[in-house]
């Protein structure tokens, strides 16, 4: 076996630390070309309960792989690979303080290559609907999201920042990692990678307003999250969303009016889940295609 090294073939969801590679993220990802390989080994530092991954081959159907010790070993052929982290026993919190690590990578014979491009990023940021949360009854998808399927569109590689419960305000169910936080961190004291984003898609108030936030608290949080979003995209076209069920929408429209760097669109007209939080597979699907209509 030959160990290969890792960091070319991880998504900017994955931070690097001593002991391997960690990520906090559903849909967090690891892409590679295969040439004349049959066998793939990826180790963790421990076996996580509940962690399942779903792979595709040349851009085909997903297939779920449950993780049932701290290795797996991949059977495959020439091609291009993406395999995404889906689930984990628990919830977004329990990931939060208990990080996947990836240790190593290796293969039987042949040559795992990364995948070239030289094309930006478009990253997406928001809480549980960023991440596909509970889009089968309770399960995660992040492969079938609407960030997923639209960075499919327009060709263009994905960083997402998505975490369940987060919001803008001290009214959102949980606070780990902050809005803030998680644009610089992807685990507990791990700096995210810097990738250039020319397209950055934000997708917060949802939490804020179903657990209580006044307007002025949601303004306030609002005011300093977009400072923050200023600093750490400064060269990207920044776009935000209204939320799927119109929260705040007012409060948008005036705080962007400090600035010339952000575009509001407002999705409420779409309709996407009003019986409940969490849009279904078929909400973001249509979530999708509005949303690259109204972008283009």
């Amino acid at each position: 076996m030959k160990i290969v090294d890792l960091e070319s073939f991880l998504s900017p969801e994955w931070g690097k630390t001593s002991n391997g590679f960690v990520t906090t993220q559903f849909g967090a990802a690891l892409e590679f070309i295969v040439q004349g390989a049959r066998e793939v080994t990826l180790k963790f530092a421990k076996k996580y309960e509940g962690l399942s991954l779903v792979m595709s081959l040349n851009g085909e159907n997903w297939h779920e792989i449950n993780v049932e010790n701290d290795v797996i070993n991949l059977s495959v052929t020439d091609g291009r690979y993406i395999l995404l982290v889906r689930s984990i026993a628990g919830n977004q919190m329990t990931l939060w303080t208990n990080p996947i690590t990836l240790v190593s990578c290796q293969i039987d014979a042949g040559e795992l290559a990364p995948i070239a491009t030289n094309v930006n990023y478009i990253t997406f940021i928001g809480d549980s609907i960023t991440a596909g949360e509970e889009m089968i009854e309770h399960e995660p998808h992040p492969e079938l999201s609407y960030p997923e399927l639209i960075a499919e569109m327009v060709h263009k590689p994905l960083a997402r920042i998505g975490y369940g419960g987060s919001g803008l305000t001290p009214s959102a169910p949980f606070q780990e990692p902050t809005a803030v936080e998680a644009l610089w961190h992807v685990a507990p004291n791990v700096e995210r990678p810097r990738v250039t984003s020319d397209l950055v898609i934000v997708n917060y108030g949802t939490n804020d307003y179903n657990y209580g936030a006044t307007v002025q608290d949601f303004c306030f949080g609002l005011r300093v999250y977009l400072l923050e979003l200023i600093k750490r995209f400064h060269d990207a076209k920044i776009v935000l969303l209204v939320p799927f069920n119109g929260a705040f929408k007012e409060v948008f429209e005036q705080e962007i009016k400090r600035f010339d760097c952000f575009v509001l669109l407002d999705t409420t007209p779409w309709k996407i889940s009003p019986q409940q939080v969490h849009p279904n597979i078929l909400e973001h699907e249509r979530a999708a295609k509005l949303l690259l209509g109204g972008l283009i």
